[in-house]
């Protein structure tokens, strides 16, 4: 019995841990712009972090917005840059680059990773999938809007209720034998 429910939850653990894994951990080759844009993605986050708002208006264009998945209205701006200057940003790392170059125009996706400290004060781990449009005019190249993808605090609470019921699963299945184990019991002594 005690043999059983290990086996279940050692299951349970080793699909997860496979499950979480990510299959796209090969690096690919880029291009001189596409590397550029890579590089100026970093540097737009790092101005963020620092809280360096002539470079980070120096990378938004005029009309540049954000917007979340679910929301129908956009972020401004002017509203952004007085919310992320606010917040306290940090370890803010991209991952799993995809550049996609048309003319002066540029589509950026990647993994966002940050943390960030809210202005109530309450500090929150995870990371969000961007997708940046960029555009390049006089040379240079701004980021006209950002699309967030959904965040993996979501994720990270699928996984735990995922676990939560494999393991209420196993404690079902535990509960069954033992007392499927006691019927059996109880059904030989009063047939002795």
């Amino acid at each position: 019995m005690k043999r059983l429910f290990m086996f279940l939850l050692l299951i349970i653990s080793v699909a997860s841990a496979v499950f979480s894994q990510d299959p796209n951990n090969a690096t690919p080759e880029y291009s001189a712009a596409q590397q550029e844009l890579i590089t100026l993605s970093e540097q737009w986050m790092q101005a963020l972090e620092q809280k360096d708002r002539t470079t980070l208006e120096r990378f938004l264009t005029n009309d540049f917005y954000i917007s979340a998945p679910g929301e129908f209205d956009k972020t401004e701006r002017s509203e952004w840059l007085k919310n992320g200057l606010e917040m306290d940003w940090n370890n803010l790392s991209y991952h799993n680059f995809k550049v996609d170059i048309y003319g002066d125009t540029a589509v950026v996706t990647a993994l966002l990773d940050f943390k960030v400290t809210t202005k109530r004060g309450i500090p929150i781990s995870t990371n969000s999938q961007v997708t940046d449009i960029w555009i390049r005019q006089d040379g240079q190249w701004q980021v006209v809007a950002r699309h967030l993808g959904a965040y993996s605090i979501g994720g990270h609470f699928r996984l735990a209720a995922g676990f939560a019921a494999g393991l209420a699963f196993c404690f079902l299945i535990w509960l069954l034998l033992r007392f499927r184990k006691r019927f059996a019991a109880r059904r030989n002594l009063s047939a002795a």
